[in-house]
């Protein structure tokens, strides 16, 4: 089983509201050419706000974390040496290496990577790329176990019924040993899935699957905290493991 960073840069301040801090063209080519130098990464994901419909979160798209990167490791030891304070990754914190997203704030989570199958998983190639749609519970639940089992137990069958779903992942805490100045994540839970487009998600959105999904979710085992829904423009980029 894989290990997932996950590191978003989200608005604080005033800057939350209109005119959000936006990873611009040249602060990407800078990431992609640090993924692609990063020894021990399998891939890495680089998530920019999308324009995407969920009926059932249509009103929080506003809140959207302005950047997240997903690196996934095949060894924990090797995304440990990453983030040691003079670590391959430890580039991240430095203000002068992503200037426009100024106003933004970094934290992060390591996570295990579980993956399901999908009837079609190769994707048709769209103009803007893969559209993903990562969800994030904070937690915590009254009791996680029984969470996590009802969770895995049946919505990975039912995401798999969306038209056109072209990926299914699942992500669980781990504990990783980091030294770069962010602020921790403590979320329950992390899920991906993924389309060809933003088009694509939004049709899959009104299937009958997604009213599926929604009364599954009214029968979740208790838990609080936010359940974040946001659809992000996908960059992918192969690492050098």
């Amino acid at each position: 089983m894989t290990i997932s960073w996950f590191c978003q840069w989200d608005c604080i301040g005033d800057r939350a509201g209109e005119g959000k801090p936006a990873l611009d063209s040249y602060d990407r080519q800078g990431l992609v050419a640090l993924l692609r130098g990063c020894r021990g990464l399998i891939e890495g994901h680089v998530f920019s706000p999308a324009s995407a419909h969920d009926p059932h979160y249509a009103a929080d798209l506003g809140g959207s974390p302005v950047l997240v990167l997903q690196l996934e490791f095949s060894e924990i030891a090797d995304l440990e040496r990453c983030l040691q304070a003079n670590g391959y990754l430890s580039c991240l914190a430095d203000p002068h290496f992503l200037p426009s997203l100024n106003g933004a704030a970094a934290s992060h989570q390591a996570m295990l990577t579980r993956r399901y199958p999908v009837a079609e998983p190769q994707p048709v190639a769209a103009p803007e790329g893969p559209l993903s749609y990562l969800v994030e519970y904070a937690g915590p639940a009254a009791d996680e176990q029984a969470w996590h089992r009802f969770y895995v137990g049946k919505h990975p069958h039912l995401l798999a019924k969306f038209p056109g779903i072209r990926k299914i992942e699942i992500y669980t805490p781990a504990v990783v040993i980091s030294d770069l100045p962010f602020s921790l994540r403590t979320s329950m839970q992390r899920n991906k899935t993924v389309f060809d487009s933003a088009e694509a998600m939004n049709a899959a959105m009104l299937s009958p699957v997604r009213d599926a999904l929604r009364q599954d979710f009214h029968s979740f085992p208790a838990f609080e905290g936010e359940a974040a829904h946001y659809p992000f423009h996908t960059l992918s980029v192969a690492g050098t493991a």
